[in-house]
């Protein structure tokens, strides 16, 4: 079994089908996020965020306590920041191996429909 990123987006758009593969993005991430820091965009694993209260779940659920681990806000990215990161990795990255090119464009088409409502989103790991 394989990690996968994917985009929760902050509301619901409706006729949006959010479902991406993403594991190629997590199996590449280091190498997208190098080629995004070569770029001059925001890597791609900065767009990760999570439920605190989601997170205290998973935690108690493996028998950590809730006091034990200090948690983050969520947060939420602008579509368009993910776009300039995914569109510069796309026309100017070596994507076409693993399935790359396909999250790569996954995440566009997402971020694309999230940026014309103006909802914002983060990345989440699916383990």
């Amino acid at each position: 079994m394989s990690a996968a990123y994917f985009i929760v987006l902050e509301r619901k758009i409706d006729g949006l089908d959010t479902m991406m593969n993403g594991k190629s993005l997590s199996k590449h991430m280091r190498s997208l996020d190098q080629a995004a820091e070569d770029l001059g965009v925001h890597p791609l694993s900065g767009f990760y965020s999570v439920d605190p209260e989601q997170a205290a779940e998973f935690w108690a659920d493996e028998g950590v306590q809730p006091g034990d681990v200090k948690l983050p806000p969520l947060e939420q990215f602008s579509a368009q920041d993910g776009l300039a990161t995914v569109s510069a990795l796309l026309a100017h990255t070596p994507v076409h191996k693993d399935h790359v090119l396909e999250d790569l464009q996954e995440c566009e088409r997402i971020l694309t429909a999230a940026a014309e409502h103006g909802v914002g989103w983060h990345f989440e790991v699916d383990i």
